[in-house]
């Protein structure tokens, strides 16, 4: 069984893997909190996300766009599904990406 919903991440690239036919992309973003004493911290998730779009791996194989720590918006879609494997119930999520756009290049030192 697979469903799919659609995701919008906005955060900064912290790796590309790149293989035959997949590009993975880890995505830092972060998000501001609060606590009870008015203090803010901030809490960064890291989403990896496959790349199977020949269009968007072409952009992720410049080194200009594929710069740690450039911030991106990434939208596509969240598949969910289940199978059974020796007996037991596996389900697997996977973020794929069907659009990117470069908001800015990260600075270089």
């Amino acid at each position: 069984m697979i469903n799919t919903a659609q995701f919008r991440i906005i955060g900064r690239i912290g790796s590309i893997t790149r293989l035959e036919k997949l590009t993975r992309i880890s995505i830092a973003s972060d998000r501001n909190l609060k606590d009870n004493e008015g203090n803010w911290s901030t809490e960064t998730n890291w989403n990896s996300i496959a790349v199977f779009s020949e269009a968007i791996r072409k952009r992720l194989s410049n080194d200009q766009i594929a710069k740690q720590g450039n911030q991106l918006i990434i939208e596509g879609t969240i598949q969910s599904s289940s199978y059974e494997k020796g007996g037991s119930q596996v389900y697997s999520v996977d973020l794929i990406a069907q659009e990117m756009e470069i908001l800015s290049f990260a600075k270089s030192s």
